[in-house]
């Protein structure tokens, strides 16, 4: 297994991440899009199940690094740019039963592979930034996410992101600091300087996954980690 990470991320990070996976990919891309989420792998690639949808004016360096590694993914329709609507095409989220997103601002080769799910229409277009889902739970910063969720009586759990950094902006989200592979949740940082990082703690452990804090200093908003 490999992963996928924005360049930025600490040494610590890097060095301990390396424990667990064959490598490490450090993306980045230059002049495509926003500065604070340039090195973000999830504003650039979608994943499910069946492999990865990556938009078509990726990175050639991710490009040549998935099939080096053999991996399965397809391109999307849409290039990734500056504006609101293009820097959101692939920031998306799914699990088993539910399709998460802002309505209509999915890349369509994404909408059109889950129409068999139940598309739960959000309030924040960077959703994949906002939330991440473990089994049928998810994990949001978002406080219109939790509201939109209990109508479709999905459990949650809301994390405060007042102290999570991100480049240039106040703060960033928590579904951009975590990644998930086999029974371990792993995290840009540590949970436990934040005030409701005991709590996610012990709901992670409760869902029977493994909490890996990836280094000492608060949580870094990196666009999530995508193991391959």
């Amino acid at each position: 297994m490999y992963a996928i990470i924005d360049h930025r991320v600490s040494l610590e990070i890097k060095k301990n991440l390396e424990k667990y996976v064959e490598g490490i990919f450090e993306f980045s891309s230059n002049a495509i899009t926003y500065n604070s989420i340039s090195g973000h792998p999830d504003i650039f690639i979608f994943q499910d199940q069946n492999g990865l949808i990556i938009a078509p004016n990726a990175p050639k360096k991710l490009i040549n690094f998935l099939d080096t590694i053999k991996a399965k993914y397809y391109f999307g329709n849409k290039n990734v740019d500056e504006s609101l609507n293009n820097s959101v095409l692939y920031n998306c989220l799914t699990n088993n039963n539910y399709f998460f997103c802002k309505p209509n601002k999915p890349d369509l080769a994404i909408q059109q592979k889950h129409l068999d799910k139940t598309m739960v229409n959000l309030p924040q277009a960077y959703t994949r930034c906002s939330m991440f889902t473990i089994k049928d739970t998810v994990i949001t910063s978002d406080k219109g996410i939790i509201k939109e969720l209990a109508k479709h009586k999905i459990e949650s759990f809301y994390f405060e992101p007042s102290q999570i950094k991100i480049e240039d902006h106040k703060h960033g989200f928590i579904g951009g600091t975590m990644g998930i592979m086999d029974n371990k949740v792993f995290f840009l940082g540590n949970i436990l300087k934040h005030k409701n990082g005991n709590a996610l703690n012990k709901y992670i452990t409760n869902l029977g996954k493994e909490v890996i804090c990836l280094g000492t200093d608060y949580l870094y908003d990196g666009g999530s980690i995508f193991f391959v």
